[in-house]
């Protein structure tokens, strides 16, 4: 059973180095999407800077395969609800302590959003956020079980909670966006 776990795990991490390698990415530090570097106090004051707006906060990792997966269509999803003052987060929960895990993360946004239009407050509507706070203590905090997450906020106030904690029922992109759209139709 040990030998399975193991290989297993070894099986997960090549998927995961794969997934990322399969595009170069920019490495030009003067043409780099920003990832700001938050505490949970800076964090809270992020997200009160947006008490006036929908804002769809992705939870993601490196090392969650599903969250990398599941990003392109969050980037999709940026686009279209763009015009319509929506406003999209990715919150990164890297270990502070694993700069190469930092950077691969960078890495992987540069992949997501050069070249793309996507212009807002910081010439990008999508912004990018790193806890710079221990891993577990980031999750106790935000009341995480695991990643991926999404939480959708509406004039401040946490109105959806979209995780993968109940195994028997994992959260969609069609989840997403229905509660984008009912909290839309409800402004």
């Amino acid at each position: 059973m040990k030998k399975l776990l193991i290989t297993g795990l070894l099986a997960l991490c090549l998927l995961t180095q794969n997934l990322l390698s399969q595009t170069a990415w920019a490495e030009d530090a003067n043409d780099s999407v920003p990832l700001k570097t938050v505490t949970l106090s800076e964090w809270e004051a992020v997200l009160k800077s947006h008490q006036g707006e929908i804002v769809v906060v992705d939870f993601w990792a490196t090392w969650c395969i599903s969250c990398l997966e599941r990003f392109p269509h969050m980037v999709t999803m940026s686009e279209r609800y763009q015009s319509k003052k929506v406003r999209f987060i990715s919150m990164l929960l890297e270990d502070p302590e694993e700069p190469e895990a930092i950077a691969l993360a960078h890495q992987f946004l540069n992949k997501q959003f050069l070249n793309k239009q996507l212009k807002g407050k910081n010439g990008l509507a999508f912004d990018h956020y790193s806890m710079n706070e221990n891993l577990m203590k980031s999750f106790e905090v935000l009341d995480l079980l695991g990643i991926p997450a999404v939480f959708i906020y509406n004039k401040g106030q946490l109105t959806h909670r979209l995780t993968g904690d109940n195994p028997n029922k994992q959260f969609t992109d069609k989840d997403i966006e229905e509660a984008i759209l009912a909290l839309l139709k409800s402004s």
